[in-house]
C-alpha cells in the first residue's frame, strides 16, 4: 500500500509540473528524468516561448550546455565566479536587476570577458500581475551599460502578454532547463549540487545559478571539469 501511495503521489507531482500554465499564467517547472534526457515542461509554457522565439534548452542534438546566473544583488562571489568561467575561457549570460547596475567596475568587467548580460527586470516585479504599461516600464527602466538580447522573468513566471511586451522590445525570453535551490542564505553543499546537476545533465541544457550563495564558487570548481569528463562543451546563447 505505501509503494502504491508513493507511486500515486509522484505520479501526481509530474502531472501538476504538466499541467502548470495550461493557459493564462506559467510557473517555469520541470519534471526531470535522468539518462541525459531533455525534462519534460509545461506544453503551454513551451508553446508560449516558441511562438515568442524564446529558449528553456539550446540544441539537444549537441554535447553543448550553457551557464546562466541570476544577479539581482551583489552578495561578494561575483569576483570568484567570474575568475573561474576564465579559467575555463567560459563565456556565460548574467541576468541583472536594477540594484546591480550600482557594481559598475564588475559591469565592466562582464563585458571585458566577453560575458552577455541580460535583462532580469529594474524591479523583480511579478510581470504576469502588471498590465503592459508597466511590464514595459519595468523593462525599459533597466538602463543597462549595452542593450540586452535576453530577459528573464523574476521567479519563472510569465504569461503571453509577457513575452508579447519583451517581443515588442527586441528581447528573447530565457528560462532553463536545470535548476538548484541556491538561492537562499545557507550555504549549498558544492558536492551534493554539483551532483544534482551531474543527475539532471542532458544535451542543450541551459543551467540556471545565482550569485548571492557562498557555496556557488566551489560547486562551480566541482561541476566544470566534471561535465567536460563527460564529453560536454560550453557554448553562449545566440
Amino acid at each position: 500500500m505505501r509503494n502504491c501511495l508513493l507511486a500515486v503521489t509522484c505520479w501526481l507531482s509530474a502531472l501538476a509540473v504538466m499541467a502548470a500554465g495550461q493557459g493564462g499564467i506559467v510557473n517555469w517547472g520541470l519534471s526531470h528524468h535522468g539518462n541525459e534526457t531533455t525534462p519534460a515542461v509545461s506544453t503551454y509554457g513551451a508553446e508560449l516561448l516558441a511562438k515568442y522565439n524564446g529558449l528553456y534548452v539550446g540544441d539537444t542534438s549537441k554535447r553543448e550546455v550553457y551557464f546562466t546566473f541570476d544577479l539581482g544583488y551583489e552578495a561578494g562571489y561575483t569576483a570568484a565566479v567570474l575568475d573561474i568561467l576564465k579559467e575555463h575561457n567560459i563565456k556565460a549570460t548574467f541576468f541583472v536587476c536594477g540594484n546591480y547596475l550600482q557594481e559598475t567596475e564588475l559591469l565592466q568587467r562582464l563585458q571585458d570577458e566577453g560575458h552577455q548580460i541580460g535583462n532580469h527586470t529594474d524591479q523583480h516585479r511579478d510581470l504576469p500581475k502588471l498590465d503592459e504599461a508597466a511590464i514595459r516600464k519595468d523593462l525599459t527602466d533597466l538602463a543597462l551599460p549595452t542593450p540586452a538580447t535576453f530577459f528573464r522573468p523574476p521567479q519563472g513566471r510569465f504569461d503571453e502578454k509577457t513575452l508579447r511586451v519583451a517581443q515588442d522590445l527586441g528581447l528573447r525570453a530565457v528560462l532553463w532547463s536545470i535548476a538548484i535551490v541556491d538561492w537562499g542564505k545557507e550555504p549549498i553543499n558544492a558536492r551534493a549540487s554539483a551532483d544534482k546537476v551531474l543527475s539532471r545533465i542532458h544535451p542543450g541544457a541551459i543551467m540556471l545559478f545565482h550569485i548571492t550563495n557562498a557555496g556557488t564558487p566551489a560547486m562551480l570548481r566541482l561541476l566544470i571539469p566534471e561535465l567536460a569528463a563527460k564529453g560536454y562543451t560550453f557554448g553562449q546563447l545566440a
